[in-house]
């Protein structure tokens, strides 16, 4: 493992330690498959290996590492069967059901918000700012999803938003046009906008299943890093 981890505080703890694992693994730094020792990882940030073993355990629920009983912990990995049998289908009903439960409610102060989220992914596609692109991806339907949403559905996202995050995350660096990624929701925006039902679901899904969609991108294989 390439990758160095800044020394922490004493102080610092699981919470801590685990922010400083997950950021290494969202920005990229940390892609799938590499090894994280327990050990190497208290000697670089300065602490007991107790906070970087609870702070694994606590990634690991999140679907960020994977923890091999009597070998290692290594940053997860998703393949095209679990993306496209599961989390395609959850998140795109999850979407919908939103949608069409909360679309009347829809206001122009969360039309600013997407708006807005849109013009920080022009932005980060502009410098080829593969982290930023993802998390304001993953915000634009986090948004939609959890708009005036208290109950099960959020459950089922945060179930899921760590899976999704390392697909976006080994995929968005082949994308061959980032440029798509912000034009392609300014559509999602226009079909929410129109009101219509029938149009919304039309865009949604070709936007998440279609085989060119980031979430889906034919072109990338799982032997690929």
């Amino acid at each position: 493992m390439s990758f160095q981890f800044k020394s922490q505080a004493n102080s610092s703890l699981r919470h801590r330690v685990a922010k400083e694992i997950r950021d290494a693994i969202v920005s990229g730094e940390l892609k799938a498959g590499d090894k994280l020792k327990e050990l190497d990882i208290a000697g670089q940030m300065g602490v007991s290996r107790g906070p970087v073993r609870e702070a694994l355990r606590d990634l690991e629920a999140m679907g960020l590492v994977s923890n091999h009983p009597y070998r290692e912990t290594v940053v997860a990995d998703v393949n095209k069967t679990e993306i496209t049998e599961l989390l395609i289908p959850i998140r795109l009903q999850l979407e919908l059901y939103s949608i069409r439960t909360k679309l009347a409610e829809m206001d122009g102060a969360f039309f600013d918000n997407l708006r807005g989220t849109i013009e920080l992914m022009k932005k980060a596609a502009a410098n080829s700012d593969i982290s930023t692109l993802v998390e304001e991806d993953i915000h634009f339907h986090e948004s939609i999803i959890l708009f005036k949403e208290t109950s099960f559905p959020k459950q089922i996202w945060y179930g899921i938003v760590n899976r999704l995050r390392i697909h976006f995350i080994k995929n968005t660096k082949h994308f061959p046009d980032l440029s798509r990624v912000p034009e392609d929701h300014e559509q999602l925006i226009e079909a929410l906008f129109s009101q219509n039902l029938k149009q919304i679901e039309e865009v949604w899904i070709r936007h998440i299943s279609h085989h060119d969609s980031l979430l889906c991108f034919d072109d990338i294989d799982d032997s690929r890093s």
